[in-house]
């Protein structure tokens, strides 16, 4: 990139009236000059990363929504494996700052596993966690949640998802998917299920399969693109058998099309954001090649309703050149028509801050790039 200097070097008057030519020339070496502005391609990049909040440790997992006011909302749990309370802070102005972080009320009679948030279409917000339990040598998770119908300021009594057969695999990371009103598909990692908040009734989901404890959207046609990376998850996770790297359904999850496109999806997976032009963004993480552990995260979409994804055209949206410990746990949502963010969690103590939480803005305009030559990667 060109520096921007303090000022336009100065050239004789006289031959540029007498050039047209010349003035042009100098027109367009001017304008090389200029500051980066919105839609040069210049600004068509990741913004610098934001500290959110500092942690210490562990299970921190954050989650993030953005409120029916505009508002972005971040969870997370400060002191993971066995913290007591989950942070709430919040953006209003698109994530460049946030709130000094506060706990949520109510949620502070167990260890937590932090799990999701969610904005519904009638703009409640529902917040899911599990609690940890253990009796003697038997060990289990309840799956709890509470809602606000304010953006996120004051929230109902915690209430239990009464899962029957509970285990130490009952919990969930991702967003609920919204069927319908007080249809709410949990895919946590022993089960998925569909509950309904009002009745408190737990029934099957589709054809029964366990997805896993993974991403699940419905796309703006009405499929259903499901993040798991076999046919049927097992608990405990043992080794992978008939991967499918995705699944895809347009009949409400009664049958199931494998996509074969999906990364490698780890301990800490991948998420789904489907975009309000219908595009859909996978968040993944970069694993290391003969080094264990995350390196990067990057945004890819589908344009074609989670068919196929654009590979060839990832973007990386957080590199610090270094492992990322902690596992990231990176979630992704849209701010407006123009702009993505991403929020992670680096335990790293000797970045500046130390281990914290993060969020990074991307502008859509840098993910639609043209496709380079040769074949398209599926």
């Amino acid at each position: 990139m060109i520096p921007y200097p303090l000022s336009v070097p100065h050239l004789p008057s006289s031959p540029i009236r007498r050039r047209p030519f010349a003035r042009l020339m100098i027109a367009a070496f001017a304008l090389l000059l200029l500051p980066a502005t919105p839609g040069f391609a210049a600004t068509a990049a990741p913004a610098a990363p934001v500290r959110v909040g500092n942690v210490i440790d562990g299970h921190v997992h954050p989650s993030l929504t953005v409120a029916r006011n505009g508002d972005v909302i971040a969870v997370y749990n400060e002191q993971g494996g066995g913290g007591k309370e989950l942070q709430l802070t919040r953006s209003t102005d698109g994530g460049r700052t946030w709130s000094a972080p506060r706990p949520i009320p109510g949620i502070d009679r167990c260890s937590i596993y932090p799990g999701s948030l969610t904005t519904l279409s009638t703009g409640r917000i529902v917040l899911q966690w599990s609690c940890y339990h253990s009796e003697g040598e038997k060990l289990w998770r309840q799956p709890q949640f509470c809602t606000s119908d304010d953006d996120g300021r004051t929230w109902s009594k915690p209430r239990d998802i009464p899962v029957p057969n509970l285990t130490n695999y009952s919990c969930l990371r991702h967003p609920l998917l919204e069927l319908a009103p007080n249809r709410w598909v949990l895919a946590l990692s022993d089960r998925t299920i569909i509950f309904n908040p009002e009745t408190s009734q737990i029934e099957p989901f589709g054809d029964e399969r366990r997805h896993g404890m993974v991403p699940m959207v419905k796309t703006r046609q009405g499929a259903l693109i499901s993040g798991a990376p076999v046919a049927n998850a097992a608990t405990p996770i043992s080794t992978p058998d008939n991967i499918v790297r995705g699944l895809r359904s347009v009949d409400q999850g009664r049958t199931w099309q494998a996509l074969h496109a999906l990364p490698h999806f780890g301990v800490a997976g991948y998420d789904l954001t489907v975009l309000r032009n219908g595009w859909i963004a996978l968040t993944s993480i970069v694993y290391g090649v003969g080094q264990d552990g995350e390196w990067a995260y990057q945004l890819t979409l589908s344009r074609d309703d989670g068919r196929t994804w654009e590979f060839d055209r990832s973007l990386t949206v957080y590199n610090p050149g270094r492992r990322i410990p902690g596992r990231g746990w990176p979630r992704t949502v849209q701010l407006d028509n123009e702009t993505l963010g991403t929020l992670f969690y680096d335990l790293d103590a000797k970045q500046a801050g130390g281990p914290g939480v993060f969020f990074v803005r991307t502008p859509i305009q840098a993910l639609d790039i043209p496709a380079p030559k040769g074949p398209a990667t599926k």
